[in-house]
């Protein structure tokens, strides 16, 4: 399980499955010159999140805000921490460590409010922690298999996936497992075309909306929705000049060294996509680590797309990171403290926290969305 997780500021800055076709699919297009005017509707809230000994970490990886209060996997230490909805630190939920409770890698999480436990899955050690919804405190751990990322179903079953593909025992290995809750395997899905060595991951491979899980594979422009039975293509996205490489491309240049190869060239390299009721927004990079921001008005089909330093620009949200989840229609991003103080932005409800903001403090959740 080798694979390249890119973390940069925004403002630094083809194939389909063997089981399923995209001729149903909606295509996505992004239009390649930015209107202004689809910035007049844009509303944003911010939340400063405490800093102290106890839960100081640089950017995030994984949020998830739920019953007002904010879960964070935080990038670099990999920790799990709790914040409620205002930014004041609660609780760390479990350790550093390989002993009973304990986490080394932490991809991402599952809050489940029926069965009141929130999951870890921890890929340094291949396997589920779970803990207490209510107290934070450890109640067991079940060993999986190598994993990059997963996703909890609706019906209670798990989808993992893992770019060199899991073996059916007949030489065909597929990117996407379903299991059930006891880790038996239930299906595998999506054929493997291409086994990259190491990838450019940009976010999970999956995120869910309306209760669904959808596929996000880096290195190809249609998203797909998982079941336990099967994957269907729901978009395909299209940036216009900016182009996904070509599956025979890939097999012939880049699958020994996928990140290498493929940041010398035009081609996107990776993506990341979250949904709300009413937009799309794609964070991607191409050119190399050239980072790009597009949404698309699902009702209307108006887009934008533009490079991450032309929508600070526009906007005056200057730092903010990849696109890490949503909720109550909006986007969730992060702020880094020290391109806060850095830039400055002009917008009314930033300059509190820039005035009291230091430069290693931690960052700021940024609620985005266009009405």
């Amino acid at each position: 399980m080798k694979y390249f997780i890119l973390s940069l500021s925004i403002f630094l800055l083809y194939s389909c499955s063997k089981q399923e076709q995209v001729t149903d699919t909606k295509k996505i297009i992004f239009n390649e010159e930015a209107n202004p005017d689809f910035f007049n509707t844009l509303t944003c809230k911010f939340i400063p999140l405490e800093t102290n000994d106890s839960c100081l970490f640089n950017d995030i990886k994984e949020i998830q805000i739920v019953d007002n209060k904010i879960y964070i996997i935080d990038n670099k230490r990999s920790k799990l921490l709790v914040f409620d909805i205002s930014g004041k630190f609660i609780t760390q939920i479990g350790n550093l460590g390989n002993g009973p409770g304990e986490y080394l890698t932490p991809s991402n999480f599952n809050i489940d409010k029926e069965k009141q436990t929130i999951t870890i899955a921890d890929v340094g050690q291949s396997k589920l922690l779970y803990y207490d919804l209510n107290n934070y405190q450890y109640i067991k751990s079940q060993k999986a298999f190598y994993f990059s990322n997963c996703s909890w179903l609706p019906d209670g079953n798990i989808a993992w996936a893992i770019e060199n593909g899991y073996d059916s025992g007949k030489r065909d290995p597929h990117y996407v497992k379903i299991t059930d809750s006891n880790l038996n395997t239930v299906n595998l899905l999506y054929p493997t075309d291409f086994k990259p060595e190491y990838l450019m991951v940009a976010g999970s491979f999956f995120y869910t909306f309306n209760q669904n899980c959808y596929l996000n594979l880096p290195f190809i422009p249609t998203i797909y929705k998982v079941t336990s039975q099967k994957i269907t293509p729901v978009y395909e996205l299209d940036f216009g000049k900016q182009k996904f490489a070509s599956m025979e491309w890939l097999k012939r240049e880049a699958e020994k060294n996928y990140y290498g190869t493929i940041s010398k060239t035009e081609y996107i390299s990776t993506q990341t996509v979250k949904e709300t009721d009413d937009y799309i927004c794609v964070v991607y990079y191409a050119q190399g680590l050239n980072a790009y921001i597009g949404f698309y008005n699902k009702k209307n089909g108006e887009s934008i797309k533009l490079k991450g330093s032309d929508f600070a620009k526009h906007t005056n949200l200057y730092g903010l990171s990849q696109v890490k989840d949503t909720y109550n229609n909006y986007f969730l991003f992060s702020m880094l403290a020290c391109t806060l103080k850095t830039y400055k932005s002009s917008l009314p409800e930033l300059q509190p926290i820039i005035k009291d903001i230091k430069e290693d403090d931690n960052p700021v959740i940024c609620l985005l969305k266009f009405n």
